[in-house]
Formats: structure tokens, C-alpha cells, sequence
């Protein structure tokens, strides 16, 4: 039996670790991010509808987190029309793009400069069981109504209790990856 107040063995020493981290020197954001663009990554389009009316943008940062019961998060910037509109709304629905789809991701990507409704005009939609737009087509759609967010620097984590799931043709998914699409 190990003393009171010392870690097990193999395990490290809390109270040596403390103040470590404000001495880590400063991480350089641009090679940050040169390393997340390394990562592949699924591509959606979050949508809402409700109160605050119907907005939709390209997310890539999105995954389950449980299944019982069924739930998912996604990190949206909180400076961005998404993101207000579904903490208005406090629903949404996460469609996951197959790999034709990459003219769409752009759309509601801003890339193009399109308004809401002409986003919304360039796909088929139905609405879910929330009131929030469908992607028809999508890989999977899931239809969530906002369960918890945390705020952690820039973004928001929205948990997502799934209330509906829709299953579309088995595509390829399309993936971004090296600030490039792919399908996979």
C-alpha cells in the first residue's frame, strides 16, 4: 500500500507537473493549423431552422459521442451566422456530404458568396423532425435538438441529442484533407 498523498508507482507526481504548462513555450498557430490540415475529416453541412430562421454552413469538426444515448457534438466558430442561429433555434441537423458533393460544401462554405437562400436553392431539402432542413441525398443525416454547449476558445461544442437519422445511398464520402477534397 503506497503512503497517503504520494502517486502509485509508474505514475507521475501531480505536484511536479504544476506550473510546467506556463512555461511551455507559446505554440505557433500557423503550423497549428498546418497540422490539423493533416487530419481527414468528413464533410457535412450544419443546418437549422426555427425562431432565428433557417441558416446552414460547411463543418468539418463533427463525431459521435455516445450511443445511449445516441448524441454527437459539433465545434462551431462562435463568430459565425451558424452558430447564433442554432443557439436561437436550439436545433440542428448535421448531413454528411458523399463525394460528389463537393460543389455544395463550397456553397455553404461561402465560397461563392451566396446568401442563405440561394444555398438552400442549390439542394434538395425536407424538413426533419426538429423543423430543421434535410439534406435529400446526404450520406446520413442526423436531426439533433441542442443539448449542452461548452465554449472553449473561438468555437462552441454543441452536443446534439439525436432525435431522428436518416440513411442515404452508401457513396463515398467526401473528405477534406491537406486543404484539399477527396473522396473516400
Amino acid at each position: 500500500m503506497s503512503a497517503p498523498n504520494k502517486p502509485a508507482p509508474n505514475q507521475p507526481d501531480p505536484t511536479a507537473l504544476a506550473g510546467k504548462a506556463a512555461a511551455l513555450p507559446a505554440l505557433d498557430i500557423a503550423r497549428f493549423r498546418e497540422a490539423m490540415s493533416r487530419i481527414a475529416t468528413a464533410v457535412h453541412v450544419l443546418t437549422t431552422d426555427g425562431v432565428s430562421g433557417r441558416c446552414g454552413a460547411t463543418v468539418s469538426a463533427a463525431c459521435s459521442l455516445t450511443d445511449s444515448p445516441p448524441a454527437l457534438i459539433v465545434c462551431v466558430n462562435r463568430s459565425s451566422r451558424i452558430h447564433a442561429a442554432v443557439m436561437e433555434n436550439r436545433v440542428f441537423c448535421l448531413n454528411t456530404l458523399a463525394g460528389h458533393q463537393s460543389g455544395l460544401s463550397d456553397t455553404f462554405a461561402g465560397r461563392n458568396g451566396a446568401d442563405m437562400e440561394p444555398r438552400f436553392a442549390s439542394a434538395e431539402w425536407i424538413t426533419g423532425a426538429t423543423g430543421a432542413p434535410v439534406l435529400v441525398g446526404a450520406l446520413m443525416s442526423a436531426d439533433c435538438s441542442l443539448l449542452q454547449t461548452h465554449d472553449v476558445g473561438s468555437h462552441s461544442i454543441f452536443i446534439g441529442a439525436l432525435k431522428d437519422v436518416r440513411l442515404g445511398e452508401a457513396h463515398d464520402a467526401l473528405i477534406y484533407k491537406a486543404r484539399a477534397y477527396h473522396s473516400l
